[in-house]
């Protein structure tokens, strides 16, 4: 196993590793940067056991450290293989988070430069962040709190970046070397209890891992996509996993902001074990056997049937999580599905049938597509393996270590 084989060498290893730990999946990829690119150079996906994850929260550490030692160890077999020699273990891991109590803020700050010649610096920059922090965090804390029915002390940040910068009515994704006098800034910070983000911690803590960063997942989706900083990109990403369905609106190239609900393919799974009376692996075979065509007619009806109330729950939850979206005046008019829930015939039926015209502000109705790894921008995946739908978060974690 991966914890064991660590402890024994002492050589800093340039390779690092993406860990998205799903409710159904832990997936892990070994990828190191090259350049402006990420190679994926490792890649494993592990079930987890039923019992140790509910909605994105980890619930049983000891089975979640398992699961993921376990990963991590064929993932580095298959580095190995792949370069053809003994690799060094890394420390270093970016991590993902979700949940529905994850809750991401956009904040736009206007700043009038004193001296409008000197270039922007990575210096500026960072003092701009932490008078954001000074100024709007304790406030934002005291809110988010009140709604999710915590006390302030147990609401920590996240992250906090900056996604764009207009320089006197000019938009950059990267200020650092401009100069001008009029800055507004569009800033983009993640909260979470702190109980869920220490419970990451443990994981890795438990695996002698850094955690070098922890990213909201729909927010590195909704970076990954190609062309998702262009101007002309406008786009609605959901993520459907097995505890939680994750989503992004990217506006233009800029990230009007990420939701989460507490519903995602395990649901499924359950209302099939319960109709059919079998157990949850027979039920999830039975799911899987079914989104892929391979049962007969009658059966296919039954599971239609059995799962119908909850695809329009679902499709319910998608639209007051859009609806939650109050600076949005128009949606755009794409969305991409990535994530194994994605997959489920129903979900892609019910998303073409929906009236949406009728129910949100979309100019026209949505065309309805799947994000696939292959199209995560400055990835190559030299393995060839992460080559599902599901495989599209870890990818975009990995992409999270370029800062591009």
């Amino acid at each position: 196993m991966f914890k064991r084989k660590q402890k024994k060498q002492k050589q800093e290893s340039d390779l690092m590793i993406a860990l998205d730990i799903g409710t159904e999946y832990v997936k892990t990829a070994v990828f190191r940067k090259n350049e402006n690119q990420v190679e994926i150079v490792g890649f494993d996906r592990a079930k987890q056991q039923e019992s140790s994850m509910s909605g994105a929260f980890i619930i049983d550490i000891n089975n979640v450290v398992d699961t993921v030692d376990k990963s991590l160890g064929k993932a580095f077999s298959v580095a190995e293989k792949l370069l053809g020699e003994n690799i060094v273990l890394p420390e270093k891991a970016i991590l993902g988070i979700a949940g529905e109590l994850i809750q991401g803020v956009t904040i736009l700050v206007n700043v009038d430069r004193e001296n409008p010649d000197k270039p922007i610096d990575e210096k500026e920059l960072n003092s701009t962040i932490n008078k954001i922090k000074k100024t709007s965090f304790d406030s934002i804390k005291e809110e988010l709190a009140e709604e999710l029915g915590l006390r302030q002390a147990q609401i920590t940040e996240i992250d906090t970046n900056i996604n764009s910068v207009y320089i006197d009515g000019v938009k950059v994704i990267n200020p650092v070397g401009f100069t001008g006098s009029e800055l507004v800034y569009r800033v983009y910070s993640t909260f979470a209890p702190k109980v869920h983000v220490d419970s990451i911690k443990n994981v890795t803590n438990e695996l002698g891992l850094v955690a070098e960063k922890i990213i909201v997942q729909p927010y590195a989706l909704a970076l990954a996509h190609e062309g998702a900083r262009e101007n002309n990109f406008s786009a609605i990403l959901v993520d459907i996993g097995g505890g939680t369905t994750d989503v992004a609106i990217v506006e233009n190239g800029d990230i009007v902001g990420t939701r989460m609900f507490a519903i995602g393919g395990r649901v499924f799974t359950k209302r099939i074990q319960k109709e059919f009376g079998c157990s949850y692996d027979e039920a999830e075979n039975l799911k899987i056997s079914y989104t892929d065509g391979k049962l007969s007619e009658k059966k296919k009806d039954q599971i239609k049937d059995a799962i119908r109330e909850d695809i329009s729950t679902w499709l319910t939850g998608l639209e007051l999580a859009l609806g939650d979206f109050e600076d949005v005046n128009n949606f755009p008019s794409q969305i991409y599905l990535c994530g194994g829930g994605a997959m489920l015939p129903d979900i892609q039926e019910g998303l073409l049938e929906h009236p949406w015209l009728q129910v949100l502000p979309f100019q026209k109705f949505p065309n309805i597509n799947f994000f696939f790894p292959n199209k995560v921008r400055n990835v190559l995946d030299k393995t060839r393996m992460a080559n599902q739908i599901m495989d599209v978060t870890p990818l975009a974690l990995a992409r999270m270590h370029l800062k591009i």
